[in-house]
């Protein structure tokens, strides 16, 4: 159940009339009050039932999604980078004690490619994607662990960097691998439930009743790249890892260069639809393509793997539609 929370009075009072009342329709809108917890479901689950409660929620976790053994040398890989360099990326945003991998995790992490490319991930993302794009990438990768003592992140949408918003269309979405168990405690992933439907504003939305995603290691948490979120305080003894990979519109520029964090010689070691998801293939099909290519790229994609990435709306007429539309 959700219901609308009523506000005895607008915010900002010493703004003219108009402009309160414009702020408090805005400030309204955004006060829709979460009534249901985080909806959570096992790797068994049909796509369709985790997407409907992503649309409806804006996040969702799927628990068991890969065995610990895979986790766990995921986590071995990474341990060499967070150790030399984890703590390089430290400010206001990022927090004091969270050690960072966020350029080219894949170098560091080969094994992560799994999580990256996997089935459940592109199904869902093929759901709530593909409807505005003829093919999704890859627009970052991050590697994040929370030490003992870390404090509360401020929560935040990832789409942010984007400067558009149009009802409906989701510009990206994230998923947050759970590398060791989440819990509250620890500070496992916030969330604020019915968020990715708040309307942008020049002030900050009301993110107080947010839900921390409590999931077994090698679940994975699905988030609208509109909803908002942020890492939670670890008030546990023990580090809290976990990797986040958000995909995109195939349109948009990507969060993280790819092509300079994974070079040809470096993506050619993947599988042709990891190699697609990092931006070695074209957007769209025929005459109608976005960063196409011509010549010799060991690591290029020209057909998109995937049938369902091989979109032809709105593309350029044939030679016997000019002539339809000549009469001749």
């Amino acid at each position: 159940m959700r219901c609308w929370q009523q506000l005895t009075q607008p915010p900002h009072q010493t703004l003219t009339s108009a402009r309160k009342l414009s702020t408090y329709t805005a400030y309204t809108l955004t006060r829709l009050v979460t009534c249901m917890p985080l909806t959570y479901f096992d790797r068994t689950t049909e796509i369709r039932s985790v997407v409907e409660a992503l649309r409806h929620d804006g996040a969702v976790v799927v628990t068991g999604v890969v065995e610990p053994c895979l986790v766990d040398t995921i986590r071995e890989e990474l341990r060499p980078r967070l150790d030399k360099s984890g703590l390089d990326t430290r400010g206001d945003f990022n927090g004091d004690r969270t050690q960072r991998v966020e350029a080219s995790v894949l170098c560091a992490a080969p094994s992560a490619a799994d999580l990256v490319d996997h089935d459940l991930v592109v199904r869902v993302a093929d759901e709530i994607l593909l409807p505005h794009c003829a093919v999704y990438q890859v627009g970052s990768m991050s590697a994040i662990e929370l030490l003992s003592g870390e404090s509360a992140q401020a929560l935040h949408r990832d789409d942010s960097l984007y400067p558009i918003q149009n009802a409906g269309m989701e510009l990206q979405i994230g998923v947050m691998w759970a590398l060791d168990d989440f819990t509250e405690e620890n500070g496992g992933t916030r969330v604020v439930l019915g968020s990715h439907r708040f309307i942008r504003s020049w002030h900050l939305p009301d993110v107080s009743d947010w839900e921390a995603a409590v999931m077994p290691k090698g679940s994975a948490l699905f988030y609208m790249g509109s909803t908002w979120h942020g890492s939670g305080a670890n008030r546990s003894s023990a580090t809290r890892a976990g990797l986040i990979n958000t995909y995109s519109l195939g349109w948009l520029r990507q969060e993280s260069n790819q092509y300079l964090e994974m070079p040809p010689e470096v993506a050619a070691r993947f599988g042709p639809r990891l190699r697609a998801l990092l931006g070695y293939t074209p957007h769209g099909s025929g005459d109608d393509q976005i960063g196409n290519f011509r010549g010799d790229c060991p690591a290029w994609v020209e057909t998109p793997p995937e049938p369902a990435w091989c979109d032809e709306r709105g593309q350029v007429g044939t030679a016997a539609d000019a002539k339809r539309q000549t009469g001749v």
